[in-house]
C-alpha cells in the first residue's frame, strides 16, 4: 500500500511570486492528472495539502482531488519543521518551495536556486543564516532532490556540497498564461497604448536589476517607447531604489488578468535579471508571442534557447544596445522573434512536470 501523500502547503499563505507560482501550477496539473485517472488516484490515496491553521489562504486553488487542510500547531518555520514534520513523517512529503521539515526523510524537496549564496545582500541576515544551515542538511537527508534547471542543479550542487546527479530537473512552464483571462481596461488605466511600450516584471529586489534597465533606457532618445514595470515589494528581500518618471510607469502588483494584457500588448518584454534559477516571466511573454530581450546569464539561455535578444545585464550600454537593436527591427523581424519564442515556450509543460513528480514519489508497481 502506498504511504499517504502529504504536501507542504505553507506557500498558500504567501504572496504569489515565482516559487509559489511553481507550486500552485504544478499541483494544479497533478490534480488534473489524478482527476482524469481514477485508478491512479485510488492507488495513491488521499493527497493532503497542509497549511497553518488560523492563517489566511491567498487565492486558494479550486482542486478536486487534492484536499487543502488546516493543521493546528506552531507558526512560521516552527510549524514547518515540527508541526508539519510530525504529521507527514509516516508518509511521503512533497515540498515545492525550497524548505521542508528535516525530520521527514521520505520527502521530495524542490530548491529553486542558489540566490542566498549568489546574492546574500538581498536577504535578511536571519533568513540567510537559517537557510544556509538548513538546506545542506535537507539535501543530505531527503530521499529526492529536485530543481528547475540544469543551471540550478550545478549551482546548488556546488553550494550544498552534493552531487549534481542528486537533482532531478523539474521545469517550470508558462502554460497557465494561455488560460488566464485578460483585462481589457489595463492599458487605459496605466496610460499605455498597444504595441507602444516595453514591459518588465519582477519584484524590486536588486537581483531583478530593474534599476539598471531604467538607467539604460535613460541613455536612449527621449522619444523611444516608455517602460511599464509590474511587481511590488517582496517580503524579506532588500529593495532597489526605483522611482517613476514620465517614461517609467511603476504598476506595482498586478493580477494575472492584468499581466496577461500587459505581456500581450507590449512591443517587447525586457528581462534584465542578474540571477535566475529558471525565470518564468520571459517564458510567459514568449507563450503569448511577445518578443523578449533578456539577460544572457545563469539559466536564461537554457530556458529561452536562441529565441531572445540577449544582453549582458551588468552593462548598461549593452542593455541599451539591445533595446536599440529591437527598435530598428522591421515589423516582420519582430513578428518572427515572437513566433520563435512561442514555439520555445511550448517545450515546457506543467503536466509533464507533474508526471515527473508522480514517477519519483509513487513509481509504477513492478
Amino acid at each position: 500500500m502506498t504511504p499517504p501523500l502529504h504536501v507542504n502547503g505553507r506557500f498558500l499563505i504567501q504572496p504569489i511570486s515565482g516559487v509559489q507560482r511553481y507550486a500552485r501550477e504544478l499541483l494544479t496539473a497533478l490534480d488534473a492528472r489524478l482527476g482524469a485517472d481514477p485508478a491512479l488516484a485510488a492507488r495513491i490515496g488521499p493527497v493532503s495539502v497542509w497549511y497553518p491553521a488560523g492563517a489566511d489562504l491567498i487565492d486558494p486553488p479550486d482542486w478536486s482531488v487534492l484536499k487543502i487542510r488546516p493543521l493546528a500547531g506552531l507558526r512560521g518555520h516552527a510549524w514547518e519543521q515540527i508541526t508539519l514534520g510530525r504529521r507527514a513523517r509516516e508518509g511521503i512529503l512533497l515540498s515545492l518551495c525550497g524548505a521542508g521539515p528535516l525530520i521527514c526523510a521520505n520527502q521530495l524537496l524542490v530548491i529553486h536556486d542558489a540566490n542566498i549564496w549568489a546574492f546574500p545582500e538581498a536577504f535578511p541576515r536571519n533568513y540567510r543564516l537559517f537557510h544556509k544551515v538548513m538546506r545542506p542538511l535537507l539535501a543530505r537527508r531527503v530521499a529526492h532532490l529536485a530543481t528547475v534547471s540544469q543551471f540550478s542543479a550545478s549551482e546548488l550542487a556546488r553550494c550544498l556540497h552534493v552531487s549534481a546527479e542528486r537533482f532531478t530537473v523539474i521545469y517550470n512552464s508558462a502554460e497557465h498564461m494561455l488560460s488566464a483571462s485578460g483585462d481589457a481596461e489595463t492599458l487605459d488605466r496605466h496610460g499605455l497604448r498597444a504595441g507602444e511600450y516595453f514591459f518588465a516584471a519582477g519584484n524590486q529586489s536588486p537581483n531583478k536589476n530593474i534599476a539598471r534597465l531604467i538607467d539604460a533606457l535613460g541613455t536612449i532618445s527621449s522619444d523611444s517607447l516608455p517602460l511599464a514595470v509590474a511587481g511590488g515589494f517582496a517580503p524579506g528581500l532588500a529593495q532597489a531604489e526605483i522611482a517613476a518618471t514620465d517614461r517609467i510607469r511603476l504598476l506595482g502588483r498586478v493580477t494575472d488578468a492584468e499581466i496577461k494584457t500587459l505581456y500581450a500588448n507590449a512591443a517587447a518584454f525586457v528581462w534584465p535579471s542578474l540571477y535566475e534559477g529558471f525565470g518564468i516571466p520571459p517564458l510567459e511573454a514568449m507563450s503569448l508571442g511577445t518578443p523578449v530581450l533578456s539577460s544572457n546569464t545563469t539559466a536564461m539561455p537554457e530556458v529561452l534557447g536562441n529565441t531572445a535578444l540577449f544582453f549582458d545585464p551588468t552593462d548598461t550600454v549593452a542593455i541599451a544596445g539591445s533595446i536599440q537593436t529591437f527598435l530598428a527591427y522591421t515589423t516582420e523581424q519582430r513578428a518572427a522573434l515572437g513566433v520563435a519564442g512561442r514555439e520555445q515556450a511550448r517545450r515546457f509543460s506543467w503536466s509533464a512536470s507533474a508526471d515527473q513528480v508522480l514517477n519519483l514519489l509513487v513509481p509504477e508497481p513492478s
